[in-house]
């Protein structure tokens, strides 16, 4: 005998029922029972009522509703009472009329009968996900759901205010996530409709699951994206991207829904609320997709913001008034956040079952943003996180990340600034070298004296030859050391600053035209490789220790004066390149290049082009071709998009692709296994070239005083009158001469540790620095022309090292 529709469900609720309990809690003066029966009759009443419909219609329409009964919590023997039981044929189980539209729930006289139309379609998430349908058929092929009729629905859900109606809907809502986790469709369903659908709701992240204590169902709706096949993953990211009819000023995902439904969020402190009640942080999470991915964010923020203040060390801060209970803050980890820490059990199960799922829901982001790689549908600073860049313990977080199955914010890379990906590394680089110091020790008790660092001995006057030959005769681990510098005939100790001029200097003289590695674009000013066709194993050999310098200066945390175009970055992450990247190396070309689609069939005709190019090898002038057969392949209108590929492919790759490679096995000698592989081009530039933003006022801001200045001193008011006169030029001079850099630290300023000391009272005496430290010391000086002119004086001749 064929199974009953209403036996399948039973089957599929009952395997669903350990999953999660349906005891719920209730509107006040309402038992369980009641409600259930209550929803379940109006069901009934309802199907009886439409006499047009078929017996069977009516029947699984009463089966719907007994499966909606059963979310609330009533038993199985009370609720089939009233409806009865239902069969027949399975496959039509979701008729067009059973669907929710904007008229079926504007239609609804009372809360009965909204919560009777409610059960029916989140019953069943074949309904749910036939619900809403896009009648416009040029939208239709983006999202078959109308995204702004569900947010039109559950605004209006909300504006009825009705306490019973919005628990209802909670329960209803758990009991579909539950559906979509228990029944996985195949590849030819579209329960990514049902899931879209539930993603609308405003207050989708902060429902909680009744049988647990404090879990949230958000994680349990991540489960369910997760669980379907690549196909149906795949269609749900298209349709974050669809038009979902919020006007670029409107702050939330669901418009004005979210501020309508005020007292329900009045309790949610606003770093904690969903996206959809928040403001967007700028045009890029204003977006369709953007929306979407801030609902995401705002559950990985709200659990990351908890978890740093709801510690027994953070709670006993605030108790005894030390700091206020916003700042009693600390650092947290992935592997903490799921549990795995005895001091984080203050709130019981809550704080696991919520962290343990943590990365489920970054795993959806992850989805989120792969598809966003591949199409650039928003800038990838909107996957950056606040809360997880404030609050990650990278001490914690990144032994972790190199254990096999260990947790770690690491491992979701997407969510970590540059800033936060940069002390990664450093961590990283750190340990290795404290690995290698302990080695170094070892190996002397049976080999010898060992020396611990990686030493440099080099003449300012042959500054590149010394350095090169002396890294070409280091091993690998002696690679990994703590790298000083010792300038030949110069009494300065390295602790950081020597190494930091050091560096300065030798990529000056690296890419000068006098080696002939690079060659440097007068109008972009980017130095790219001088195309050659025949390399010299000598030159390969230069290439290849200049990528292994940079390599070294990434590793020992120091930001170079280097002007590398962006191709650059992508090749060494294993980005392609693009025709927009050839108008940083050769902004001429790539507009002659563009110019040529422009052109009509006869004026490419008239050019007499074919598919060769031109180029100067080492001041001789060569041709090469593009393609195969190339100078007798003429350049016309149907060939030319391809003329444009072949010449980039030319520029960044088969005119270069040795002395690339040379570069790049340096780089990868240093840096090939660290976290600098997770980084996007952009980040990696940042992290080797530093940012351009000199912004002294955010130095001021953060400018550490000792020896009795402060802040408020007269001289110290000098100080930054005179700086703020400066030209850009001259603030670099200022940076570098008291800190051996003129770069500026990813982050700005305000993350240089700079220090201005006291020396002495007013005299002639120039001002010096501690470049190892960052310290500027000053004189007290009695006027500010003085200062000024003391000061100039010195910035102007701040090459060299001496003992003080």
């Amino acid at each position: 005998m064929a199974n009953s529709p209403e036996s399948s469900r039973k089957r599929a609720r009952a395997e669903r029922q350990p999953r999660h309990s349906r005891a719920a809690e209730l509107p006040r003066g309402m038992t369980t029972r009641s409600r259930s029966q209550s929803i379940a009759n109006l069901a009934a009443k309802a199907a009886k009522t439409e006499s047009s419909q078929s017996a069977g219609k009516q029947q699984r329409k009463a089966a719907m509703a007994a499966d909606a009964a059963d979310v609330v919590g009533v038993p199985e023997a009370d609720h089939a009472d009233s409806v009865g039981h239902a069969s027949g044929d399975e496959s039509a189980s979701c008729p067009e009329d059973d669907v929710l539209t904007v008229d079926a729930i504007r239609d609804a006289q009372s809360d009965d009968e909204l919560l009777a139309k409610l059960s029916l379609v989140f019953s069943d998430p074949c309904t749910l996900a036939r619900s809403f349908p896009q009648t416009d058929s040029a939208l239709a092929s983006d999202c078959p759901v109308d995204v702004a009729a569900a947010r039109r629905a559950y605004e209006m859900i909300f504006d009825r205010g009705s306490e019973k109606v919005l628990d209802d809907l909670r329960m209803l809502t758990i009991g579909a996530v539950s559906m979509l986790n228990s029944e996985p469709c195949d590849e030819h369903n579209n329960q990514m409709n049902a899931v879209l659908i539930l993603l609308l709701n405003p207050m989708i992240a902060e429902y909680m699951l009744p049988s647990t204590n404090g879990a949230y169902l958000f994680s349990d709706l991540c489960s369910a994206i997760l669980g379907q096949p690549p196909a149906q993953r795949s269609a749900l990211m298209r349709y974050f991207t669809a038009d979902d009819g919020i006007c670029t000023d409107t702050q939330s995902p669901l418009g004005d829904a979210s501020a309508k439904k005020g007292a329900l969020n009045a309790h949610i402190p606003a770093s904690e609320r969903p996206a959809s009640v928040q403001a967007s942080d700028g045009d890029d999470k204003n977006t369709p997709f953007g929306r979407y991915v801030s609902i995401f964010q705002s559950y990985i923020t709200r659990e990351v913001n908890r978890a740093a203040r709801s510690t027994p060390q953070t709670a006993a801060a605030a108790a005894n008034g030390s700091v206020s209970t916003e700042q009693a803050t600390q650092k947290v980890s992935l592997y903490m956040l799921s549990g795995n820490n005895n001091n984080n059990n203050s709130n019981g199960n809550s704080n696991h079952h919520n962290g343990h799922a943590l990365p489920v829901v970054a795993q959806c982001l992850a989805l989120m943003n792969n598809f966003n790689n591949a199409h650039d549908v928003v800038p990838y600073s909107v996957f950056y996180n606040s809360a997880v860049n404030e609050h990650i313990d990278i001490k914690e977080d990144v032994p972790r990340f190199r254990m096999p199955d260990g947790l770690s914010f690491c491992s979701y890379p997407f969510l970590l600034s540059p800033t936060t990906k940069s002390e990664i590394i450093r961590i990283e680089s750190v340990i290795l070298m404290r690995t290698e110091l302990q080695d170094s020790f070892f190996r002397a008790m049976f080999s010898g004296v060992t020396c611990p660092y990686l030493v440099l001995e080099v003449r300012r006057d042959s500054l590149v030859r010394d350095t090169l030959y002396q890294l070409d005769l280091k091993l690998s681990q002696d690679l990994r050391k703590q790298l000083k510098v010792r300038f030949v005939g110069e009494e300065g100790v390295d602790e950081g600053g020597v190494q930091k001029e050091f560096f300065q200097l030798i990529v000056r003289d690296v890419f000068a035209p006098k080696y002939g590695i690079f060659k440097a674009n007068d109008e972009s000013q980017y130095y790219w490789f001088s195309p050659q066709s025949d390399v010299s194993k000598d030159t390969l050999e230069e290439i290849r220790l200049t990528g292994q310098l940079i390599g070294l200066a990434v590793y020992n945390a120091v930001i170079l004066d280097i002007h590398l175009p962006p191709a650059m970055y992508k090749k060494l992450l294993g980005v392609p390149v693009s025709r927009e990247d050839l108008r940083d190396i050769d902004p001429a070309l790539h507009h002659g290049l563009m110019q040529l689609l422009k052109l009509s069939a006869e004026e490419l005709e008239f050019l007499d082009r074919s598919f060769e190019v031109e180029y100067d090898n080492v001041g001789e002038l060569r041709t090469a071709e593009l393609i195969p057969n190339g100078a007798h392949t003429p350049l016309t209108a149907s060939n030319r998009e391809l003329f444009i590929d072949k010449y980039v492919e030319f520029v960044f790759d088969k005119s270069c692709e040795k002395q690339f490679l040379a570069f790049k096995s340096g780089f990868d000698r240093i840096c090939g296994a660290s976290y600098v592989r997770f980084m996007r081009p952009r980040e990696l530039e940042l992290l080797v070239c530093g940012c351009s933003d000199l912004d002294f006022a955010a130095l001021e801001g953060s400018t550490i005083y000792d020896g009795g200045y402060t802040r408020t001193t007269k001289v110290i008011q000098y100080f930054w009158q005179v700086v703020s006169e400066f030209a850009d030029e001259l603030k670099r001079k200022l940076l570098f001469f008291a800190t051996s850099s003129d770069r500026v630290p990813i982050g700005g300023l305000s993350k240089l540790h700079f220090v201005i000391a006291k020396n002495g009272g007013d005299s002639d005496r120039l001002p010096t620095s501690h470049t190892c430290f960052n310290v500027l010391l000053l004189p007290e000086y009695s006027t500010i022309d003085k200062l000024r002119e003391r000061l100039l004086t010195a910035i102007h001749n701040s090459e060299g090292f001496g003992m003080i």
